[in-house]
């Protein structure tokens, strides 16, 4: 039997969560596992701040980083292994590493987000693997960038299925068959001229699923800290309720329109595959999991409420009254794809086109400058896109009184409102 199971980073911000992780993948190491590994905590942010501090030329950046190195020596320290002073000084010479990044020329942002950030990942397998490695388990870190091959399409890369195959056929495999424990990187990999890559929104998740659907796995596991897949943000909603099971075309509709569930990349190659997808507990293993599968049975059995904050409405319109048509709308599009902004709900009109998509201060002010250059704009900031999925009207109506909606769109199975 084949395990991949896939850790995120919130479950490892701290001494305890790896010791749980360990206890589990100890309790499943008799079976042949992969272990995916995100950054550890709040990482990615911290080094996502650095490399804006380096760009910035800031006076910051040294305190920043060294905080950030001391938060991954401290986590080191509160474990409960031997020979620290091995891993610490593995951790400080990938920290240098680091640092020899962050004074790099920024010719391509792009390029260099994914140096950067990829450090989040690196940091997190070296621990895990020393880790799983102090309880006496066979393991061998595998570098996810030799093994996920994709093009350059940095900060959003695509995989290239047959050389990712050949890969992981030929790296992995020998490790599995020599009943060793793989323990690997998710979010990365690596383009044909050895760069590392990212493979965008909810990479992690992906390399479990590419990982999974090429070695035909017969458990494909996400971790996380909620009994499952919610229909709601349990943060937000205190009464959200555990999903039981879903099909993989309700999972890719929720995700499209912005839950926290599962993005529909990582997905597509399970459903190819016909292979299962289990989101379980990480502190309660005695709790079914969630399931996502090709069964629709109870897709619409329970609403779904999803609410995407800080959204922005922008409205586009021809400087010469014209309708917009398609060219036009190719245009727009492919700014917006220029400058990698994910458009969440977008409305046309006769001579106007209206997007609403995440507030990103580095990518707006470069789309509003171009986009200005041959359209009128107007924006609003600060908005919430409501997303209401298998509702009745009892819940429209509880959901819409007292808030004054800027935009409505509705079909048999959803409703999206945009509200202030």
């Amino acid at each position: 039997m084949i395990r991949v199971f896939k850790f995120g980073g919130a479950l490892l911000k701290d001494a305890s969560g790896i010791e749980r992780m360990a206890s589990i993948v100890e309790e499943f190491s008799c079976e042949r596992l992969i272990i995916v590994v995100s950054a550890i905590g709040k990482t990615t942010n911290a080094l996502e701040n650095l490399l804006s501090l380096a760009i910035n030329n800031s006076d910051e950046l040294a305190s920043e980083y060294f905080k950030l190195k001391s938060f991954h020596i401290n986590l080191i320290l509160s474990l409960p292994i031997e020979n620290k002073d091995e891993l610490i000084q593995n951790i400080e010479l990938t920290f240098r590493n680091l640092w020899d990044n962050l004074n790099q020329d920024y010719q391509n942002y792009y390029f260099s987000y994914d140096q950067i950030v990829s450090f989040g990942e690196l940091l997190s397998g070296k621990i895990i693997n020393f880790r799983l490695a102090q309880k006496k388990l066979e393991v061998k870190e595998v570098s996810a960038s030799s093994i996920i091959i994709t093009n350059n399409n940095y900060t959003d890369a695509s995989v290239n299925w047959q050389k990712t195959t050949d890969k992981i056929s030929q790296i992995i495999q020998p490790v599995l068959d020599a009943h060793k424990i793989v323990v690997t990187q998710g979010f990365l990999g690596g383009d044909d001229n050895g760069n590392t890559t990212t493979l965008g929104r909810e990479g992690s998740d992906f390399t479990a699923a590419i990982i999974g659907s090429i070695l035909k796995a017969d458990e494909i596991v996400i971790w996380k800290d909620v009994p499952g897949l919610m229909n709601a943000d349990p943060n937000l909603f205190d009464k959200a309720i555990k999903l039981n099971k879903i099909s993989y075309h309700e999972a890719i509709e929720l995700a499209f329109y912005g839950a926290s569930v599962i993005h529909p990349k990582t997905i597509q190659p399970l459903q190819e595959n016909k292979l299962t997808l289990q989101v379980r507990s990480f502190y309660d293993l005695q709790s079914a999991p969630s399931v996502i599968s090709d069964e629709t049975s109870q897709d619409d059995a329970i609403p779904k409420i999803i609410i995407k904050k800080n959204q922005t409405l922008l409205s586009i319109s021809s400087r010469y009254m014209e309708f917009i048509e398609e060219e036009n709308l190719y245009q727009i599009f492919k700014t917006f794809s220029k400058h990698k902004i994910h458009i969440n709900l977008m409305q046309n009109s006769a001579i106007s086109f209206s997007v609403i998509f995440n507030k990103n201060e580095k990518k707006f002010l470069p789309l509003i400058e171009e986009l200005s250059a041959n359209y009128y704009t107007k924006y609003n900031n600060g908005l919430t896109l409501l997303t209401l999925r298998h509702y009745d009207e009892q819940m429209l109506t509880r959901y819409t009184t007292g808030k004054k909606i800027l935009l409505e769109q509705k079909n048999r199975t959803t409703v999206q409102l945009l509200y202030k």
